[in-house]
């Protein structure tokens, strides 16, 4: 994982979300959402992903939002994580909410 300049607070994660890599990337997240007020997730083109990343960032979403703090995606869910929130249904019935996180949209068309 890298940390951009603390300026941007942006979180890179890296390549494998999966669950066999899960709890490091937990706890990293955890603590770049505690030093930053809002906090910028960035992943890579070539990122792996399976549904127990997506609990994990629904989870962060939670905690940041109790602490009064704002968590984002870098760029819009596509390729490989887009094809995981629409094979975990996650994609019906999403509120605006979530489409304006994952999507970076208002509503989904």
């Amino acid at each position: 994982m890298d940390i951009a300049s603390q300026n941007e607070a942006c979180l890179r994660l890296p390549e494998n979300l999966t669950v066999r890599a899960i709890v490091p990337i937990r706890e990293d997240m955890l603590k770049f959402i505690d030093a930053h007020e809002a906090a910028k997730i960035e992943l890579s083109d070539e990122v792996q992903v399976d549904i127990s990343f997506i609990q994990m960032v629904e989870a962060a979403r939670v905690y940041a939002g109790t602490a009064g703090k704002i968590i984002t995606l870098a760029q819009p869910a596509s390729g490989v994580l887009l094809e995981t929130l629409r094979r975990s249904g996650f994609l019906e019935g999403m509120s605006d909410d979530d489409a304006k996180f994952w999507l970076h949209q208002g509503k989904i068309q």
